[in-house]
């Protein structure tokens, strides 16, 4: 029983099926609204909840979680939406552990990770990386961790904070040009770091999800999903600019033995450039699932332009999560486009219920976006009325 979502078993149990590409009594959705009676709108709860705040002040998690419940508290997670505490030190932490000084940007709202490194040095800098305590970058993502369990036990879950892909956090090192030109001249010497990388990452991902485990149920990540058991949601943005065969070399096999490591994984397919290697990906039986993100300069993900991209997942036996957040109304239409058992939904947090009745799918007890919304409201409106 949790404090901040009463139906928690129901939506394990869906969560569960979803994952073993099956329904219990409906499809999976997950949404957000505001608690009956709470004043506060969800953009002034957005900005009273920094999800930045751990990576501008690396060791307060206490304040980080004192806020996060204040606003979790006045929340709704409805549907398949469990709570969860995110520790966020940005997308590939891991390169702080190797040793990155994380620098944040409040500009852009994100940590960025760059040491200039010579060739001459990578190698011992990353077998140089001890994973314990007298690493400072480990022992902080172990304490963090373990404070945040031990305060969450089973009132929400503690997500896997984002430690990022293989190459994502050997180009923090290298940086991108030298990165490719080294795959091309020195390729032995790109295998030996991208296997340090992967040997250190695995541990350090065991490690917390251990911590997290001994104290909570489940496993969550950066990508709101919670699971029974260990999963992660893989990614190698890098491989945006690698070509099919560059990536089969470089890319895929880390990407494999990564997902063979865990229970379940979903691959983060970041950017359109990354389509060509779909095809690669949905062959890995290891990988359950795609989440799909163009791009801010394409099509948004709601859109149709995807929907071969999204039944051809769906033909290789995978799942899929979408974020709707541009365009809710869509999110009915999904669903009778695809196969609702490998479909997972997140809408974006809704303050107005009328709004929110006429935009979800009938599966769940709503309008299903059908006919005229200016109609819907008006009737909406009358029968509240009414009822009062």
């Amino acid at each position: 029983m949790s404090i901040f979502k009463e139906d928690l078993k129901e939506a394990r149990e869906r969560l569960a099926a979803w994952w073993q590409h099956e329904i219990v009594d409906r499809p999976c959705i997950s949404y957000y609204t505001l608690r009956e009676g709470e004043k506060s709108s969800m953009e002034e709860l957005r900005e009273y909840f920094d999800p930045w705040y751990l990576a501008q002040h690396w060791d307060e998690i206490g304040s980080n979680i004192d806020d996060f419940e204040r606003t979790l508290g006045k929340i709704n997670c409805e549907g398949e939406a469990i709570p969860r505490f995110l520790p966020n030190y940005g997308p590939g932490i891991m390169a702080a552990v190797f040793g990155v000084y994380p620098e944040y940007n409040s500009k852009s709202e994100t940590m960025w990770f760059h040491r200039e490194t010579s060739l001459e040095e990578i190698i011992p800098l990353l077998e140089g990386a001890q994973i314990n305590k007298n690493n400072p970058w480990y022992a902080r993502l172990i304490k963090v961790t373990e404070f945040a369990a031990k305060r969450a036990k089973t009132n929400y879950c503690v997500a896997m904070t984002d430690l990022g892909g293989v190459l994502d956090i050997l180009s923090s090192f290298l940086g991108p040009e030298k990165l490719i030109i080294t795959m091309q001249r020195q390729p032995d010497l790109i295998d030996t770091c991208r296997a340090i990388i992967l040997e250190k990452l695995l541990k350090v991902y065991d490690d917390l999800q251990t911590i997290i485990e001994r104290y909570g149920k489940g496993c969550s990540s950066w990508m709101h999903l919670w699971c029974p058991k260990r999963w992660y949601p893989i990614q190698s943005d890098f491989s945006y600019m690698l070509s099919p065969k560059w990536f089969k070399r470089f890319a895929l096999p880390d990407i494999i033995a990564q997902a063979e490591h865990l229970d379940y994984a979903l691959y983060h397919l970041d950017g359109k450039n990354q389509l060509v290697h779909l095809d690669d990906l949905l062959a890995v039986s290891a990988i359950h699932g795609i989440q799909w993100v163009p791009g801010a300069s394409e099509e948004p993900k709601c859109s149709d332009k995807w929907m071969p991209v999204y039944k051809k997942i769906q033909d290789a036996g995978k799942n899929i999560f979408i974020d709707f957040f541009e365009n809710p109304r869509a999110v009915s239409h999904f669903y009778n486009q695809l196969d609702p058992k490998g479909l997972i939904v997140t809408i974006a947090s809704f303050e107005d219920t009328i709004r929110l009745k006429f935009v979800l799918p009938k599966f769940i007890g709503g309008q299903g976006s059908e006919g005229d919304f200016k109609e819907f409201r008006r009737i909406m409106r009358k029968q509240l009325k009414e009822y009062k």
